[in-house]
């Protein structure tokens, strides 16, 4: 696992922590560095973002060879964490966060 050097991180959620572990495996798993591009810095597209909270991080993937084993490893991600963490595969990187569904 690697922190881009401008990656800030205090605040992170331990929710967050563990995603980021699962994430780092199947990375591993597919032999590609598992390198964490944003989590509570930079500037993301909607205002209330979960990263300014510490419950959302971003994973490169320009380092992926191709864009199968990118689309294996996203829905590999999404498969292994729960329904509470929404998993979006954007154009430069892998969004992933943390927020219950709550059900009635």
């Amino acid at each position: 696992m690697e922190l881009k050097q401008s990656v800030k991180s205090m605040g992170i959620k331990p929710e967050i922590i563990l995603a980021a572990v699962i994430a780092g495996e199947v990375y591993k798993a597919f032999e590609v560095d598992f390198v964490i591009t944003s989590i509570i810095d930079g500037k993301h597209a909607q205002q209330h973002s979960l990263h300014y909270c510490g419950f959302a991080f971003d994973i490169r993937i320009k380092n992926i060879p191709n864009k199968k084993m990118i689309d294996e490893i996203f829905l590999e991600i999404r498969r292994r964490l729960t329904k509470d963490y929404q998993v979006i595969l954007e154009t430069t990187h892998i969004h992933v966060e943390y927020q219950p569904v709550h059900q009635s």
